[in-house]
């Protein structure tokens, strides 16, 4: 019996050293776990969502295809709608110049034509310049409905992904802003913009109107009263800075 428990307390002498060490690696590893967590790395201790979950502008090519068979004499209704669509959107959103596409040495070579000068009726009336279409040309291989390309570039949001939802906010003792915080309105606001390029900046500024101004100018120059004419019954809206002189 005695030799049994000197047998164990020499056994726990030694793994002793091997438990120490454990469990200093454990922590170790913990401690470099949470060191590297999203929660301490810069971009996540930003309060600015902007910059915590940036919105991407970049260009990209609209494209719309019209098949055309061998048969037709030009584009079918539903097409005339979906060009009209698409031209709008040039407009609206386009950048460069409109690149049609049109095949060659396939089957439906003239009736690609045909369908070509229907574009190009579209275009002049929704008041597209001949000066910002290019036309080129792509092998059809024989295709016997090989499509009319229409392309242009335009600038597109891109929101950001919003995939960390593992921060436990009940315990965060540096009271730190969750990793996701603000990315579900970049991304919706992405989404949403009606014109990409506002991200970029501001747009320019168009010219002021004028006539007014030259017209108090004209007054005042001449030593006139330059202030508007009201009527008495206005006198509700009148200022005291601007008197009703309705004899005036």
């Amino acid at each position: 019996m005695v030799l049994a428990l000197q047998n164990f307390r020499v056994r726990a002498h030694i793994a002793r050293p091997a438990i120490t060490l454990f469990a200093t690696l454990a922590i170790a590893i913990l401690a470099a776990g949470c060191w590297k967590s999203p929660r301490n790395q810069a971009p996540f201790t930003l309060s600015n969502p902007n910059e915590r979950h940036p919105i991407a502008v970049k260009q990209s090519e609209a494209l719309l295809d019209l098949s055309v068979s061998g048969r037709a004499q030009g584009l079918s209704s539903a097409q005339w709608g979906q060009l009209y669509s698409y031209l709008g959107g040039y407009e609206e959103r386009g950048t460069g110049r409109l690149v049609i596409k049109a095949p060659t040495g396939g089957a439906n070579e003239k009736a690609a034509k045909r369908a070509y000068a229907d574009v190009r009726q579209a275009m002049r009336r929704v008041g597209i310049s001949p000066r910002a279409v290019v036309l080129e040309s792509y092998v059809a291989n024989w295709n016997p409905t090989a499509p009319l390309r229409l392309s242009y570039l335009e600038y597109v949001a891109q929101g950001p992904d919003c995939p960390d939802w593992s921060e436990n906010l009940a315990r965060d003792p540096q009271n730190l802003p969750s990793p996701n915080m603000g990315c579900a309105t970049q991304k919706n606001f992405a989404a949403m913009v009606a014109d990409p390029l506002d991200l970029l900046g501001p747009r320019a500024e168009t010219p002021r109107p004028s006539e007014r101004r030259d017209t108090v100018w004209r007054k005042y120059v001449a030593g006139e009263v330059t202030i508007s004419k009201r009527d008495p019954s206005e006198h509700a809206n009148a200022s005291e800075i601007s008197p009703i002189r309705g004899g005036e």
